[in-house]
């Protein structure tokens, strides 16, 4: 297994060299393919190696943060995680890839040649279904930065699958295989399928793994399969500007101008900055219905150097919240919520980062903040406001000090 790094946030522990940026303002193409990539159906080649088994519980504590997944989900325990470096790796979480062994020589980072040629169970087999990303194989690493620079670093695109999803392609004592792959809907069937293993790798339930035992709750998932509709249309808060009908509406604080922001974002784009003082707003007014069949509101906030497992993160003490003609909405702390993203502000190797968020739009109407609702049409607004009536989002300081903060990606999705 690959190295990973963890968060503290609220409590719980989350693996945070993690994913994922959202897509580009305006997007209207399948869920599924949100980030914007098209499914062209080209075979791309690349490299996998394997994790579970022995460590069985890491696939349920993943960075995408799904917890445990029960086999008779979708695609099961069919899953990846991707490298930080591979240019899809933002807004990853969820999404799918075919994947099928390629009969051949694969090298690793340090330039080491590995003969391959005889390790396909069948090179015209894809896994049986098809693979999902929970996780991330981040190139830096320190606890396991041999092998992490092996193979998570870009030479190759690369990714670390279960020993279930693997053995299905070649027998798990190759320890790495070239494949061939492409991005492709998560309820896509394969031509051909690899067949079942006849003695696939037991689960490891005694707890002697170096992971805590999930809970095996089952969870309500934001899967691209589970939407009610396979299209989805952002509405833009703020990316790069303010979106199309979008106007500030702050009040008691002090705003940075959009050309002093303009490098301050994920990945060196413009971000909207400033400090909210006591009692005051970053505020986004837009236009009622704004709101309608929406689901949930979407940021990206500066925390700077979250250091190892994210200590030293300087998430900002803001309330989020949405208001509309009769007034306000129940607000939620953010560092009350888990973040699901995370984006360097530059690439390949910076040290300072954004992290996202997702909250669901019925958090504001009182569910618990770690709601994952995935039909918009179960926000029926709040506030005494009709989903018509809401038309702003706000990150209020209702604490006891000032606040500075960075945002990008404001979007309702």
């Amino acid at each position: 297994m690959l190295g990973r790094s963890g968060l503290r946030e609220a409590g719980i522990l989350l693996v945070m060299l993690a994913l994922l940026a959202p897509a580009s303002a305006g997007l209207a193409a399948p869920y599924g393919d949100r980030r914007g990539i098209g499914y062209d159906w080209n075979w791309r080649s690349g490299r996998a190696t394997w994790f579970g088994g022995s460590d069985g519980w890491s696939i349920h504590n993943g960075s995408c943060s799904y917890q445990y997944i029960q086999k008779d989900e979708p695609l099961g325990w069919d899953v990846a995680a991707m490298t930080d470096v591979h240019p899809e790796y933002q807004d990853s979480c969820g999404l799918c890839y075919e994947l099928a062994c390629d009969s051949t020589w694969t090298s690793d980072g340090y330039g080491q040649w590995l003969d391959r040629t005889a390790s396909c169970f069948d090179t015209g087999a894809s896994v049986g279904r098809v693979v999902r990303i929970v996780d991330v194989c981040p190139c830096s690493y320190p606890s396991n930065a041999y092998n992490n620079k092996r193979w998570c670093c870009g030479d190759r695109d690369h990714f670390d699958v279960s020993v279930w999803a693997f053995e299905k392609l070649a027998e798990t004592r190759w320890g790495v295989i070239p494949i061939k792959y492409r991005p492709v809907p998560c309820d896509h069937k394969p031509y051909k399928p690899a067949p079942p293993v006849p003695n696939p790798t037991p689960e490891v339930t005694d707890g002697r793994t170096g992971w805590s035992t999930p809970d095996k709750t089952r969870h309500t998932r934001d899967w691209p399969e589970y939407m009610h509709d396979t299209q989805t249309h952002v509405n833009t808060i703020f990316e790069d500007n303010y979106g199309e009908g979008i106007h500030d509406a702050s009040w008691n604080m002090q705003l940075q101008s959009l050309s002093d922001s303009i490098r301050s974002g994920t990945l060196g784009s413009p971000a909207i900055c400033g400090k909210v003082f006591k009692g005051g707003a970053l505020a986004f007014r837009g236009w009622n219905g704004i709101f309608q069949e929406k689901k949930a509101l979407e940021f990206w906030t500066y925390v700077g150097y979250p250091g190892w497992e994210g200590k030293d993160q300087k998430t900002p003490d803001l309330w989020v919240s949405v208001s509309g003609n009769k007034g306000g909405c129940k607000p939620t702390r953010i560092i009350s919520m888990k973040p699901i993203y995370m984006e360097p502000t530059w690439r390949p190797y910076a040290t300072n980062y954004f992290w996202g968020w997702q909250v669901y739009l019925p958090i504001f109407n009182g569910w618990p903040v770690d709601s994952v609702i995935n039909n918009p049409y179960d926000f029926t607004g709040c506030g005494g406001n009709s989903v018509w009536d809401l038309h702003t989002v706000e990150f209020r300081n209702d604490g006891w000090s000032d606040q500075w903060v960075c945002l990008d990606r404001v979007r309702l999705v």
